[in-house]
């Protein structure tokens, strides 16, 4: 992957939070803020609304074969061999689809600049849990929308959290671009 514009949203206890990040090779751009249910920002990156931080990527940073992700070549492995239905899906979009579903558990569910990274492998003190996935995919067979809720299970058996990612793919075939903030946009402080 050679560039990317995500944005995400959580919902916390009285408050909402919204990041989006840019990258181009490897150039990284960020935004952020959780703002509570009465419009007051609790917490903002960088500081000033409409300021996007900048920094650089470290190879292997942005992508990999462990992200939890619908076009993930690793990922989709790792579901194959846990086995997966398949029915109707429906019409998504326009576009009637199958739609592939499974759950599995994981080793380990961690965050990173790129997304949810998961390890079958056993390591101590890390935090797996459980993935419930699902994926619809066209007649082409080229996924339209991917969703997976993850449970986060510690390991001193504190309490679980959960995670939903919804992922809609579109534009199949049609040039995409991705432009770097406005340099009189970009903050000197994170």
């Amino acid at each position: 992957m050679y560039a990317a514009d995500l944005t995400e949203i959580s919902y916390e206890k009285a408050a909402t939070g919204r990041s989006r990040e840019i990258t181009i090779g490897r150039e990284f751009y960020s935004q952020s803020y959780v703002r509570s249910d009465e419009g007051k920002y609790i917490w903002k990156s960088p500081p000033t609304l409409g300021e996007w931080a900048h920094g650089r990527n470290f190879a292997g940073v942005v992508w990999g074969k462990d992200l939890v992700n619908g076009i993930n070549p690793g990922f989709l492995e790792l579901v194959a061999s846990y086995g997966a239905t398949s029915a109707d899906g429906g019409t998504f979009e326009g576009v009637k689809t199958t739609l592939h579903s499974g759950t599995m558990t994981v080793t380990k569910l961690s965050e990173r600049q790129a997304g949810i990274s998961f390890d079958t492998e056993e390591e101590e003190g890390v935090h797996g849990g459980r993935i419930t996935w699902k994926l619809w995919a066209g007649p082409d067979n080229l996924p339209r929308r991917f969703q997976a809720i993850m449970k986060f299970t510690w390991p001193e058996g504190g309490e679980a959290e959960t995670m939903t990612m919804n992922i809609i793919y579109r534009g199949w075939g049609t040039p995409v671009k991705i432009t770097a903030p406005a340099k009189h946009l970009i903050s000197d402080g994170w």
